[in-house]
């Protein structure tokens, strides 16, 4: 960027950065970038991010670019890895990580308006005030924004009641190129609702909640996908009121059994519950209508092949519903993709993809009462979609946007995409179409059948950590870089993130920069060592991690190997605290000699140096050099005390 649009951007202060460190973070997503697809795409470093924190700055930026002639990538959370946030044309990612305030709570209506920036996780707890809950949301819920899933349309827990988030969204705010703000709702926000921004970004969402109410789950096991499509359709027969339905496969139950539990100090901290190896299905439902469900189920149950399972299973697997990536910790994975099957076609393709596909890649499917045209659908989640329509485009599947979104739509978008962007500067390559790469895709899909026995054998046993040193970093950190997953549940609970708002600074950021140095496009800096350095050692990251990796002590590792082995410097202040130590005792830059100068004159000659006595009090340096009134206030009061 020139000196002129920096000099405007600056205007942000800290809320910008042109630090190159700090601009690789925003050029990816969830995923690794398939090596096939890397040299089409090239480097996808924006020039700038910023983060504007309310509708007018975001207006001022997106007017102020375009008229620049800069490209535009909004980013929320980055939790899908489809590509959507990646700025293949650089120029500017707009961050909406400040722009995440609940604005509104309607509760006879039972709506909230958010700004897009809000995790679920976060509107949840707020909505509780006021006796409200969501209707549905992703297993990304801990990470995931309001205007990122509207953006990239999906269905989610709950979707078995309310469908497809879009079909619960009332309406949105949206920032078109000219710096215009219009609102959308009914038909017409299919012009924004799976558009990935490329008509205009999203600064405001009102949607629908539903009443907070004591929930019930049960969990079932089907021995394969038929009796499990047979299950389903009988629920829907008997038209039982479930609000969430989801099931895992057998070879996701199997690698879950083998995950490994959370840990503290390397003793777990959590119980193994094993499940069968088994299509299990989780159902959700209201304690109302509890006995209308578990009668009906038992009585479905009877007549087919199934079994309910125990409740501390349905339990178990309720309470982890959001750790789906669990079994990262096991070995290599593929890049996170979904598609969307009807109903009536999933004991085949679950089939099919047992018989063709050995990786453990299936890792989740939701059941849509009522998905497109509708019909009772599917969406299958964790492998390269095969045999129905894709879930989402972004960047990958942006060459089947007719199957995502229909022909009519997709027309429709088109022709609004022209009007408000002529320059085609929002998101570019996304959704509509990125000639390259659609290609390269589509010839990768006629070779598959011919390189999937490799993938197979490749990918299909437990992968083996590292024993040796990786570019001077240790194995196990080496290891832990490529499990994470770079879902982004640790970012929001990270103090040392929460309190700078860069991606650096959070273990996802960190993990990232690891793997980035050990693929060897990047190298340290002071920057990245006090990266490293500031973590406030909370270890709330570990709990929250979906892969449960032992991260606070990792980048307690990382300090030793830092600081005593490769000799860096850390923060001056700590450098001369450790001077102070080594040659005077204390790490306040205080003389020995000095160090009881502080005890008060007037018990001198009572409890001085020079007396001797059975017991002693040690003040320590801080309250020796800095803080004298605790040290003085501690031996009045044992004197008082005799």
């Amino acid at each position: 960027m020139n000196t002129q649009q920096k000099l405007f951007l600056n205007q942000f202060g800290n809320r910008v950065t042109f630090d190159p460190i700090e601009r690789m973070f925003y050029g990816h997503d969830m995923a690794a970038m398939p090596k096939l697809v890397k040299p089409l795409i090239g480097n996808t470093t924006p020039n700038a991010v910023v983060q504007p924190k309310n509708e007018s700055e975001l207006v001022e930026v997106v007017r102020w670019a375009y008229q620049q002639g800069i490209p535009i990538t909004p980013r929320a959370k980055a939790s899908s890895g489809y590509g959507g946030v990646i700025p293949i044309k650089k120029g500017l990612v707009v961050d909406f990580f400040h722009m995440k305030e609940v604005l509104a709570v309607d509760k006879a209506a039972m709506t909230a308006t958010v700004q897009p920036g809000i995790t679920w996780e976060q509107l949840d707890s707020k909505l509780s005030k006021y006796g409200l809950t969501l209707r549905l949301y992703p297993t990304s819920y801990p990470s995931s924004s309001a205007g990122g899933w509207l953006a990239q349309g999906g269905v989610g827990i709950g979707s078995y009641q309310y469908g497809t988030y879009r079909q619960n969204v009332i309406s949105a705010r949206v920032v078109l190129p000219t710096g215009e703000v219009r609102e959308f709702s009914d038909e017409d926000l299919d012009l924004i609702a799976d558009a990935e921004g490329i008509t205009g970004l999203i600064s405001q969402v009102t949607l629908h909640v539903q009443p907070q109410v004591k929930m019930e789950v049960v969990a079932v096991a089907c021995p394969d996908a038929h009796d499990m499509q047979n299950l389903i359709q009988a629920m829907l027969d008997a038209e039982m009121p479930i609000w969430s339905m989801v099931f895992i496969s057998p070879r996701m139950a199997e690698l879950k059994n083998l995950a490994p539990l959370r840990e503290q100090h390397g003793h777990p901290v959590e119980e193994k519950v094993l499940l069968p190896a088994a299509y299990v299905l989780t159902f959700a439902f209201r304690t109302k209508d509890s006995s209308v469900v578990r009668t009906g189920l038992q009585k479905i149950i009877k007549a087919g092949q199934a079994e309910i399972l125990s409740q501390r299973i349905a339990d178990h697997e309720w309470k982890n519903r959001f750790k789906l990536m669990i079994v990262k910790r096991l070995g290599p994975s593929l890049v996170p993709a979904e598609v969307v099957i009807p109903l009536a076609s999933l004991g085949d393709v679950m089939t099919e993809i047992e018989h063709k596909i050995h990786q453990p890649v299936v890792k989740e499917g939701v059941v849509i009462r009522q998905g497109k045209d509708g019909k009772p659908e599917v969406a299958i989640l964790g492998f390269i979609p095969s045999g129905g329509r894709p879930y989402s485009t972004g960047l990958y599947f942006s060459s089947k946007a007719d199957q995502v979104l229909g022909d009519e739509r997709l027309a429709r978008l088109r022709v609004f995409k022209k009007e408000v962007d002529p320059k085609g500067l929002l998101n570019p390559g996304k959704v509509t179409g990125h000639a390259l790469m659609s290609t390269a895709l589509s010839i990768a899909g006629l070779f598959e059948p011919l390189i999937r026995p490799f993938g197979n054998q490749v990918t299909a046993g437990i992968g083996e950590p590292p024993t040796k040193p990786v570019r001077d970093i240790p194995p196990d950190i080496a290891w832990y870089a490529y499990t994470c997953s770079q879902c982004g549940f640790c970012v929001n609970e990270c103090d040392q993130f929460y309190g700078r708002g860069w991606e650096s600074q959070s273990p996802r950021g960190k993990w990232y920069w690891l793997r980035e140095y050990l693929e060897g496009r990047t190298e340290w800096s002071q920057k990245v060592v006090d990266t490293f350095l500031a973590c406030t050692t909370c270890e709330l990251c570990n709990l929250r991690c979906c892969t449960v990796m032992p991260i606070e002590s990792s980048w307690m590792e990382m300090r030793g190997l830092l600081i005593e082995e490769k000799k860096q410097m850390t923060f001056p202040p700590f450098e001369m605290m450790a001077a102070a130590l080594k040659s005077e005792g204390d790490i306040w830059a205080g003389y020995r000699k000095n160090r009881s100068k502080w005890f008060p004159d007037d018990l001198q000659e009572k409890h001085g140096p020079d007396r001797k006595a059975k017991n002693i009090y040690f003040a320590g340096c801080t309250a020796s050099y800095v803080e004298h009134d605790i040290a003085m206030a501690s031996v009045r009061l044992l004197d008082a005390a005799g």
